[in-house]
């Protein structure tokens, strides 16, 4: 980097900072699917013990969701 001049020194540490957000952002979004992932599997998965007939209370110790996502199932 000694070697640049300062414009060049600009843009290089400009592209770093823009791939550094870039992968911030890729980083997040992965995150945010899988947390949408898991809610949607939870979800099915109380479904499927409504239908077995647990109580709202197993379900939620279960699956970890809350009592009014589990009433709103039904």
């Amino acid at each position: 980097m000694a070697n640049l001049s300062p414009a060049e020194q600009m843009a290089y540490i400009s592209s770093l900072d823009r791939k550094r957000d870039y992968n911030n952002t890729i980083a997040f979004a992965k995150k945010e699917a899988m947390a949408e992932g898991k809610h949607e599997q939870a979800l099915e998965t109380a479904r499927k013990m409504l239908g077995k007939g647990f109580s709202k209370e197993d379900i939620q110790e279960i699956t970890g969701l809350r009592i009014e996502e589990i009433e709103h199932l039904k």
